[in-house]
């Protein structure tokens, strides 16, 4: 007998209503940033994926807390981001990326991403940074419902392509991203 660990979500629910469009199954999420079995990955978190392939991404990015100069190494992020150490950050206006060499959550604030070298461009407030692979350019959805990923390194996941949204109860989603998925609604309700 082998004992297996299980999830329950006890949260409050992200959508606000059942009127959503989503793409149902047969999408394995295999991003190698989140491989670990018993990892979670939280419903509403961007999503990319191919639907020749049939393979699945998320989207890995976070919301500038503050503003950054053009020199600067170290970026204040809102929390509730999924970056991890030795991912390459970039910006829609940085010509190249830098990888993330540190991150420290010791705020209760925001946390504090350090890249190997500055983007060489300065940040507002409200500004997105991202790492540029499929869970970006593929940008689909948001995750309709939490995962765990198993003991392959994948999950199957379904996608909304259309619908509203609690974007105070998921993880925070840039504006320049939401832009990117017009038929979801980001509301600001409670």
């Amino acid at each position: 007998m082998q004992i297996k660990k299980e999830y329950a979500r006890a949260g409050i629910p992200i959508w606000q209503s059942k009127n959503t469009q989503v793409a149902q199954g047969g999408y394995l999420l295999h991003d190698s940033a989140f491989s670990t079995e018993g990892t979670v990955i939280p419903a509403g978190i961007p999503i990319g994926f191919d639907d020749t392939t049939r393979k699945a991404k998320v989207g890995k990015f976070a919301v500038m807390q503050a503003s950054a100069t053009a020199s600067a190494t170290d970026y204040k992020v809102i929390k509730g981001h999924k970056l991890k150490v030795g991912m390459a950050l970039t910006s829609s206006t940085a010509s190249g990326s830098q990888n993330i060499t540190e991150i420290n959550t010791t705020s209760q604030d925001y946390d504090v991403v350090k890249l190997s070298a500055t983007l060489g461009v300065a940040l507002s407030a409200g500004d997105a940074l991202y790492v540029n692979d499929e869970g970006y350019t593929q940008l689909k959805g948001l995750l309709y419902e939490d995962v765990i990923i198993d003991s392959n390194g994948i999950s199957d996941v379904a996608v909304v392509l259309r619908g509203t949204v609690y974007a105070r109860r998921i993880v925070p989603v840039p504006v320049a991203i939401q832009a990117k998925l017009p038929l979801i609604i980001f509301s600001q309700s409670y």
